[in-house]
């Protein structure tokens, strides 16, 4: 850490009917640790039926590492009678040098030509033609390893109020131009998209579907588990079978800073399956608030209920005939012709939401992911129902309740040892004293049980904790907060096992202390300091700390 030196020289050019041009320059150093400079303009510009708008930046820097970023993007458009004509780019340059991961540069460059109508006002559509550069840096040269051409039609329908509506199809072919630098196979693959966004009742009701269905090619992959430095990392090893052997089944999710000393790596193979995806997500937002909170009787009640319900499904398929490609709610994980998938749904029913003193909350919530590997499939599902009620006692007190009930899921076949289906039941209760703004302090109570539902294993877990938190917060000088906990663990089964793992929490049968206390300070415009220490002990086991800082510079 040195001295801190930002610069900033830009300027602005105006024209009071054609646009704006933007141009700024930029430079932040501290001491010799780092050093980088930026460029950027921006602009948008309309004369004599033209249409311009665009923006570029380069950023250079060193430190550590050292690197170069260009990037440009392009639209430029010209009214030509009823139609407009148009071209569009897209430029992206990153090389590395020195990265401790070896992360390759790359370069692209994608661009447009399209004619399409000049009156966007009630409808829009038009039809284009696209092509895309990939490259990547070889003896300091970038060399080009792939090229895509695109041809297709969209079209927007903007006129009906309150509604928009997008369709887009296309046709893509891409064509390998360099097999070494490039692990990818050529392919041709057809792609469809629906668009619709509603809004009605005064915006109580918010609608938004986005569907897209195409082919194309899966490519297997494999992973692999790479050491870095403690706290740096995602995943922990714990060697279940004692035999010194860094194991594919035996990386599990870090649950302390300390044990994060591994990072997971997907490695492309040459292998690849023809596949048929499909995307779907759905928002869906009801505020009867909106209309009916100024209403008597039971327009008034109703409108203190309020709902969110979300879905995103992505699934990759190899089976077209029976029509499941179509179909994004089929998604059977056990379902041998589903090659991927990764699916969050959600849906969170509210009463009295903005309520000053009592609100609850009803979750619906479910996860699954399948991921196609060279040696078989990884699959994780996850779902719950949760209650939460939150009582204001008085302007200093205050009481949440949470319960769960849930399972959770893992089935993996390219090893064993990792299949599980964990029943899972909660109940949290949060007291919570806070005098002013500046100051908060809670007290927790949790009892869980868990259940393994695979017979052959039926591990049982229970687990009780009781702890304390605080957060006190200085005005100009920064924010200390930290927690205290004990957990008593009564667990039946094989301790040192991947749903051992999972039941634990990753602490130990028996009494568990846990603790951490953490300060953050702004000391600067562009610097963050954040100092944290850790501590927990089980038994039977020495107790183990762990500390570390960070300074975080905004650039």
């Amino acid at each position: 850490v040195g001295q801190q030196i930002l610069g900033t020289l830009g300027t602005k050019l105006r024209h009071k009917e054609y646009g704006v041009v933007d141009i700024d320059a930029q430079h932040f150093s501290i001491g010799s640790d780092y050093s980088g400079q930026r460029a950027f303009t921006k602009g948008s510009w309309k004369q004599k039926g033209w249409d311009a708008n665009w923006d570029g930046s380069f950023l250079q820097a060193r430190g550590v590492s050292s690197s170069t970023f260009l990037r440009h993007r392009l639209a430029l458009s010209k009214k030509v009678g009823p139609f407009r004509i148009g071209y569009k780019d897209d430029h992206e340059r990153n090389r590395f040098q020195d990265t401790l991961l070896n992360t390759p540069s790359y370069e692209f460059f994608d661009y447009q030509f399209y004619v399409g109508n000049s009156d966007t006002s009630a409808m829009d559509y038009k039809l284009f033609y696209r092509e895309r550069y990939d490259r990547r840096l070889i003896n300091s040269q970038f060399l080009r390893t792939a090229k895509a051409k695109t041809i297709g039609a969209e079209f927007n329908l903007n006129g009906i109020k309150n509604q928009k509506l997008t369709l887009l199809s296309g046709y893509r072919t891409l064509e390998v131009l360099d097999t070494v630098l490039m692990n990818q196979s050529p392919e041709n693959s057809l792609i469809g998209r629906l668009e619709y966004n509603f809004k009605a009742w005064k915006n109580a009701i918010q609608w938004s579907t986005f569907y897209e269905i195409g082919s194309g090619l899966e490519q297997k992959r494999e992973f692999l588990y790479i050491q870095v430095n403690d706290g740096q990392g995602v995943y922990t090893w714990i060697d279940y079978n004692s035999d010194g052997i860094k194991d594919l089944n035996e990386f599990e999710l870090s649950q302390f800073i300390d044990q994060a000393n591994y990072i997971r790596l997907f490695v492309p193979s040459n292998s690849y399956v023809t596949t048929y995806f499909n995307e779907f997500n759905q928002t869906i937002f009801l505020r009867p608030e909106r209309v009916w909170s100024r209403k008597k009787g039971v327009l008034r009640f109703l409108s203190k209920f309020s709902d969110q319900a979300r879905f995103r499904i992505n699934k990759k398929s190899n089976a077209f005939l029976d029509g499941t490609v179509f179909n994004p709610l089929s998604n059977r994980i056990a379902d041998t012709n589903l090659i991927s998938t990764a699916a969050f749904v959600r849906n969170s029913l509210f009463f009295n939401r903005t309520g000053s003193i009592f609100g609850a909350r009803y979750v619906f919530q479910k996860n699954q992911t399948k991921t196609l590997l060279a040696s078989g499939f990884d699959s994780r599902l996850s779902s719950y129902h949760e209650m939460n009620a939150r009582w204001n006692v008085t302007p200093k007190f205050s009481i949440v309740m949470t319960a769960q009930d849930g399972i959770k899921n893992a089935l993996a076949d390219y090893t064993t040892g990792r299949n599980y289906a964990i029943d899972f039941k909660w109940l949290k209760t949060s007291l919570s004293y806070q005098p002013s703004t500046n100051f908060r302090i809670t007290l927790d109570s949790r009892i869980a049980s868990k259940n393994n539902m695979i017979q052959i294993a039926g591990e049982t877990c229970t687990i009780k904790d009781l702890g304390s938190t605080f957060k006190y917060n200085q005005t100009d000088k920064g924010s200390l907060q930290g927690s205290f906990k004990l957990l008593k663990i009564d667990f039946i089964g094989i301790e040192n096992s991947a749903v051992g793992f999972e039941m634990l929490e990753a602490l130990r049968p028996g009494m568990n202390y846990t603790w951490n206390i953490g300060y953050q300070k702004t000391v600067s415009k562009n610097l963050q300091l954040t100092i944290q220490y850790l501590g927990r002990k089980s038994e039977n086991t020495r107790m183990i700390h762990s500390g570390g800082m960070e300074l975080r510079a905004f650039f």
